[in-house]
């Protein structure tokens, strides 16, 4: 299936739906995740600073027609966490971290390089994020730990959970939306995690351990090909992309029709103020971006964290 980002509203008019996660902060967005909507990765990088770096003592003008740069400080290039969740396991060789573990050992990370000259812990941001979200019945909370975990009958019921991935989307830093994006979430990267992707899947009875790995499988819901092999044409994996991240060709479901209504596919996470449902119309000589709401298009100017 496919179909188009935008959609005429008038002569002169195109619109077009996202829903974004109002948090930049990897911190910020592991801690706002509601109980029952658990973090599966997260991508995050923390850019250097260019304004100490120095030119380099031979390789530089009038000898050659440019200079070369020497960065002087710590950054983290894009780097991907996989955490313990109730939805897949990570690569082999890799261990996942418990969201309250990450969570204590960035915060001393980003203390350390505090300390460090030219670096800027502020440029510290998340680039992308997936989560899970379970039904409340399925969750329950660590006996040690105390954090929310799957009950075990989530995978010998064989229970629905719905992925859900947030991208820096190229698209909400073009041009034309800029500065309005600017204006209606100040502080915030002028590209922010935009939903491109929901998966629909069915977990599968396995070792319901934490810490399995191996013969298991990394996946701990059923693949298109699993359940086609079990005979449970139900447990298919429901896919849903935007159009903007799609291959030619590709068969999927169109996420940008049902963008408005997306409590339906992750009810606990849409009543956190994290997720804003966007519009952008674009009249002849300028863009507008406002918020939906009940009412009429409201812009929207403020920016609210967990």
């Amino acid at each position: 299936m496919s179909g188009s980002d935008s959609s005429k509203t008038g002569p002169d008019v195109e619109s077009q739906d996202a829903v974004v996660f109002d948090e930049s902060d990897p911190l910020g967005a592991v801690e706002c995740l509601p109980p029952t909507v658990f973090p599966v990765t997260v991508s995050l990088e923390l850019g250097r600073t260019t304004s100490s770096d120095k030119t380099h003592p031979e390789l530089a003008t009038p000898d050659y027609p440019i200079d070369v740069r020497v960065p002087q400080g710590a950054y983290i290039p894009e780097s991907t966490v996989h955490f313990d969740n109730p939805a897949e396991r990570p690569p082999r060789n890799t261990e996942p971290w418990p969201p309250a573990e990450f969570e204590d050992a960035l915060t001393d990370l980003l203390s350390a390089l505090d300390e460090e000259e030219h670096v800027d812990t502020d440029r510290l941001y998340l680039t992308k994020l997936t989560v899970a979200e379970l039904p409340p019945r399925f969750v329950t909370q660590d006996e040690i730990t105390g954090q929310p975990v799957a009950t075990p009958d989530f995978y010998t019921d064989e229970g629905e959970m719905t992925l859900a991935t947030f991208t820096r989307d190229g698209s909400l830093s073009a041009a034309q939306v800029r500065e309005d994006l600017d204006t209606a979430m100040p502080g915030q990267s002028h590209s922010p995690p935009q939903l491109v992707q929901i998966t629909e899947v069915t977990a599968k009875p396995s070792r319901s351990s934490r810490q399995t790995q191996g013969s298991a499988g990394r996946r701990r819901y059923y693949t298109e090909s699993e359940a086609e092999r079990a005979g449970k044409m139900d447990a298919v994996p429901g896919v849903w992309k935007t159009d903007s991240i799609a291959s030619p060709g590709e068969s999927y479901r169109s996420l940008n029709g049902v963008l408005s209504s997306i409590d339906r596919f992750l009810p606990a996470l849409s009543e956190e103020d994290v997720l804003q449902p966007l519009s952008f119309r674009y009249p002849v000589a300028r863009s507008r971006l406002v918020r939906r709401t009940g009412r009429a298009d409201q812009k929207l100017t403020t920016y609210r964290q967990c």
